[in-house]
């Protein structure tokens, strides 16, 4: 049995932990989620930096199991409509690995994919990270034209995003054109990892309900 008894307000930004939030949620309401993981394996394996005094903010901040991961896009696919979206954010690093291959496309089916361009260089081994990677994850039954209006949006998105207001802003431009591509006023749209609330601001402006949570939020980063 799912415990509801932890309560989350809509429409503003709060302190609180993804799976409570989706745990909380009734099956079949929530018209799209958004979900920025940030992986522990990721975080021990890139010591160069990530774990240094160069990214203490990113450090700082409470990281996942794939375990934990997975659980939550599990809680996705219960509270999302049919045929909805979720917008998974990874990095090459998970790609290659394979990690978002974990959940059988009965639960989801990844439609497609955007990659992120923030105009930043970055650090790596080899080539060297320049931004993310946006999984778009349907719920089944799979339909493309009836749940997806804005046919203009690139797959290579070039946007610079301010990291001051977060370690892991994404971009505000991209996630905007999503929202009104899928969505309609009134629909409400998901968080649960929110980092700096760029998806709430984004949904306020185009007339949208958010719910939405960080674990970190209202600490010093």
């Amino acid at each position: 049995m799912l415990d509801r008894a932890i309560t989350f307000i809509p429409n503003i930004a709060q302190r609180g932990d993804a799976l409570d939030l989706l745990r909380s949620l009734p099956d079949g309401g929530v018209a799209l989620g958004f979900f920025d993981p940030q992986f522990r394996e990721l975080l021990t394996r890139q010591t160069y930096g990530n774990e240094g005094e160069r990214q203490n903010a990113r450090f700082r901040l409470p990281a996942m199991t794939p375990d934990y991961i997975d659980a939550v896009i599990i809680e996705f696919a219960r509270v999302l409509k049919p045929s909805s979206y979720l917008m998974r954010w990874t990095d090459k690093y998970c790609l290659c690995e394979e990690h978002h291959l974990r959940i059988p496309s009965s639960v989801f089916k990844i439609v497609d994919l955007i990659a992120t361009d923030n105009e930043r260089i970055g650090m790596g081994y080899r080539t060297r990270y320049r931004g993310d990677f946006l999984l778009v994850m349907q719920k089944p039954p799979i339909r493309a034209r009836a749940t997806w209006r804005d046919h203009g949006i690139p797959d290579r998105w070039i946007e610079r995003v301010d990291r001051s207001v977060h370690p892991h802003t994404k971009p505000i431009g991209l996630i905007t054109r999503l929202i009104g591509a899928i969505t309609e006023p009134g629909d409400l749209v998901v968080d649960p990892a929110a980092g700096g609330f760029g998806v709430l601001d984004a949904a306020h402006k185009l007339g949208r309900e958010f719910l939405g949570c960080d674990l970190a939020k209202g600490d010093a980063l």
